[in-house]
């Protein structure tokens, strides 16, 4: 018989103070979950949904609009730092909101996928497998 909290447990340290998503040629990106016990994501996405709350509710959100939201929101409380992220003429960007949001911004489908691996559950459950595992 399978152990339910060792299926679904997360390790709640990892979804706060994240895990690095490896894009390989040094280009590294940390990231905390998004949901989970990582409040900030909830009430940030809560916070800037207010200003739209109308619109949401008639289905008129436009998706331009959605993307923004998730890009400041991710920039904010997602993303905690990268290493080897270069602008578009090679050169060095620094970790700074801004600099997330411009990244994102240009490579919609980097923010896709920094967001979708931010709702894997099993990147924020594997720390727990390695750790019992003495790894």
């Amino acid at each position: 018989m399978s152990n339910t909290y060792k299926k679904f447990q997360t390790n709640k340290e990892a979804e706060q103070k994240g895990v690095v998503l490896d894009y390989g040629d040094g280009m590294c990106i940390r990231i905390a979950r998004a949901g989970g016990s990582n409040i900030k994501f909830e009430k940030a996405v809560q916070s800037k949904m207010r200003k739209y709350e109308l619109q949401s509710k008639h289905g008129l959100l436009e998706p331009e609009q959605m993307r923004t939201i998730f890009r400041e929101v991710l920039a904010e409380t997602v993303v905690l730092g990268w290493e080897g992220v270069t602008d578009e003429n090679g050169a060095s960007m620094t970790f700074t909101k801004d600099n997330a949001i411009k990244l994102f911004t240009d490579l919609p489908d980097l923010m896709d996928d920094v967001l979708e691996q931010s709702r894997k559950v099993a990147l924020f459950r594997s720390q727990i497998q390695e750790e019992e595992s003495g790894n």
